[in-house]
């Protein structure tokens, strides 16, 4: 008997492959700078594409991690091409294996006609950033990606952020309110804190301002603390909260995640009143190092079970404990999952999750794609990687006849883009942010 071919070589995944391909993405999760803050040309360097991720991986192969973030990631550093090249090289030789680093070709490939970071193409793939990095920059990357838009969170920013272009873009909420940082609270909103009720006065106001023009509303405490968020009654944080605000009677941490608790519950009620999903931050966490027992979605269930109206996205599929997802997606019907970020973590950790959710869960309750990154060039990697993977769990599905291969086109599309719109109601969200926009700026009518 002839060998058997490679799936990605077989005429099926050609032609699934390509039907996903006609699928504009939603990609429900991103990071990406307003490209007003691009550097000047000269200023970008070969550390922009190792911004994240990769650089972990660089680290977890032994670089040390004050060179990274002294020396590689320092725009200060003043280290030429050839010195960051220098000090990336030999631990981006044992990391090349990786997930992370593949994306980095990919997009390095395709976006700057470069085919690997190596000695002769370092300097002419910064030249070719310096050249391509302008506004507009990512709707090109977009379109080559075959990505419609994104829900894409700032840092730093409470809620929205200028200067990114509206049709790549609709913004998350994000939670700055657990973390209870009330001076820059008080900074943005222009509003007194003086008490527990202006506090929660206080997240009323940003729900009433922006809860019908922003996509969802994301939480990422999983990177200090654990997910289990206890419901604890206003008689037993309204204290805690008074002496938070006397500045020289600072409460332990028991007491200030016994507040925390209380104002996520605050949170789930307001995110269901206005229909907003919220996205949780679970499993593996960015960076070298954290508590991985933290962020397991099961230690929400009691959010599921006492919001039913609110609705839940759980991110990065609760790697590594996706089996657990699993389950908690298939029994609430409030629950869904999130392929955000999971394609370059670990792809085949991903094809496996997402051929035992479809044989599982609702085909309509998983969302594809997010990109997850700072730089839109990870995010271009990030989906030929998640497209490609997907299409090959759908061959599977054909092959084991659990699917026709129309059924298996239309599922393509629904883990792509489809749920996407319907569960986080991105039509009438983006319809609502384009009037906003455009009575700010009527440049964006």
């Amino acid at each position: 008997m002839p060998p058997t071919k490679p799936t990605y070589e077989t005429d099926l995944f050609k032609r699934l492959h390509s039907e996903l391909k006609k699928a504009p993405i939603v990609d429900c999760h991103e990071h990406l700078l307003p490209e007003k803050e691009y550097p000047a040309a000269d200023d970008i360097t070969l550390a922009r594409l190792f911004l994240h991720y990769a650089n972990c991986d660089l680290c977890s192969a032994g670089l040390p991690l004050a060179d990274n973030s002294d020396k590689l990631q320092n725009p200060k550093s003043g280290l030429s091409t050839a010195q960051r090249w220098k000090l990336i090289k030999p631990y981006y030789q044992k990391a090349w294996n990786t997930a992370y680093c593949e994306g980095l070709r990919i997009a390095i490939r395709d976006l700057y006609g470069i085919e690997d970071f190596r000695d002769d193409t370092v300097e002419p793939l910064v030249e070719a950033m310096r050249r391509r990095l302008k506004p507009g920059f990512i709707r090109q990357v977009f379109d080559q990606a075959g990505i419609d838009f994104a829900l894409n969170q700032i840092w730093a920013k409470p809620v929205l952020s200028d200067g990114q272009p509206f049709d790549c873009f609709i913004p998350d909420m994000m939670d700055d309110f657990t973390s209870l940082n009330l001076d820059a609270l008080r900074k943005d909103s222009g509003r007194d804190i003086l008490g527990l009720d202006d506090y929660l006065r206080l997240i009323d106001f940003y729900f009433d301002k922006y809860g019908k023009i922003v996509g969802a509303f994301k939480c990422g405490r999983a990177y200090d603390r654990p997910l289990f968020w206890e419901d604890a009654p206003r008689s037993a944080v309204e204290k805690t909260f008074n002496r938070l605000l006397a500045f020289n009677d600072r409460p332990d941490r028991k007491e200030i995640q016994a507040l925390e608790d209380f104002v996520m519950h605050g949170l789930c009620r307001a995110c269901g009143e206005h229909g907003i999903r919220m996205k949780f931050h679970t499993g593996i966490q960015e960076g070298n190092g954290n508590v991985i027992a933290n962020s397991r979605a099961a230690l929400m269930c009691n959010l599921f079970m006492k919001y039913p109206k609110t609705k839940f996205d759980i991110y990065h599929i609760s790697y590594p404990y996706q089996d657990e997802l699993a389950v908690i997606a298939k029994n609430f019907p409030n629950v869904t999952v999130d392929f955000a970020w999971m394609w370059v973590i670990n792809p085949a950790a991903g094809r496996r999750a997402l051929s035992e959710m479809l044989d599982a869960v609702p085909a309509n309750k998983i969302h594809g794609f997010g990109g997850d990154y700072l730089f839109v060039e990870g995010s271009y990697g990030h989906a030929v990687i998640a497209r490609r993977e997907i299409a090959r769990v759908l061959c599977e599905k054909v092959e084991e006849g659990r699917f026709s291969e129309d059924y298996a086109a239309r599922v393509g599309r629904m883990l792509l883009r489809d749920n996407a719109m319907e569960n986080f109601g991105l039509k009438g969200r983006r319809a609502a942010l384009k009037k906003h926009l455009s009575s700010r700026h009527p440049q964006n009518k």
